[in-house]
């Protein structure tokens, strides 16, 4: 007599016909495939999901700008006529422009009382200041109306990406249209330098920056100081004064 091997077999198959389905075996069923396909799909979400990481650097990350910073400056004076606006830039390496137009723009506004000046341009990496003035004017206003609106100031590259957060326009939307036409405006700028790298490893280099203001009745201009982080020491340097 041949020894059948399949008398071994602990997982032995119930005949069909001796099986019942119950309700309860359906409902605990349903759950446990629901349950599994929600793991499968909670695990497929977290592996493909992107993940933003933050790091601190000490030096600039950016080797290739040699020692500039790429500004992008957009700002409505509606009670100022375009001939009285200029830019004028300055620093602690020496720097001194008046009038700077070096791809500028002025834009009418108010049926040519107002204008919208939109320029880019760039600074040195070290403590100083550009400011919206009428220094560059042939003529001196008596009472020039310094209000104004800012729709743009940022630094380095243009971020387009979704969900990144950071003060890159910090000054975007500030409103200072109800201030006293007389007053000077002066920003204190913190910048930061920021780098975003993509899953390809592109490397676009940007600056954050906070800001502190004040306003103050003086010769009337819109100074933006220059206070960049020093980034041997991630100490504070101190910003130059306006003229």
């Amino acid at each position: 007599m041949v020894f059948d091997v399949r008398r071994l077999d602990i997982y032995r198959k119930v005949p069909k016909d001796l099986t019942q389905p119950t309700y309860t075996g359906a409902v605990v069923s349903i759950i446990c495939c629901v349950f599994m396909l929600f793991l499968f799909l909670s695990e497929l979400k977290g592996f493909i999901a992107t993940e933003i990481v933050n790091e601190l650097y000490v030096d600039d990350p950016d080797k290739n700008s040699g020692g500039k910073i790429d500004v992008s400056l957009n700002i409505s004076l509606p009670n100022l006529h375009c001939d009285l606006v200029g830019l004028d830039i300055q620093d602690e390496m020496g720097r001194h422009e008046v009038g700077h137009i070096d791809n500028s723009m002025k834009v009418p506004l108010n049926h040519g009382y107002g204008c919208r000046f939109e320029g880019e341009f760039t600074i040195n990496k070290v403590p100083g200041n550009f400011h919206v003035s009428t220094h560059s004017a042939t003529a001196q206003p008596q009472s020039p109306d310094m209000t104004h609106l800012i729709h743009k100031l940022a630094f380095g590259e243009k971020l387009q990406v979704q969900n990144v957060q950071g003060a890159f326009n910090a000054l975007g939307g500030a409103d200072r249209l109800s201030s006293n036409p007389l007053a000077s405006h002066d920003y204190i700028l913190k910048i930061v330098p920021t780098v975003y790298e993509d899953l390809s490893g592109k490397q676009r280099f940007s600056y954050q920056y906070t800001v502190a203001n004040k306003e103050y009745v003086a010769y009337n201009n819109i100074t933006y100081y220059n206070q960049p982080v020093n980034m041997s020491s991630l100490s504070l340097s101190r910003p130059c004064r306006s003229t």
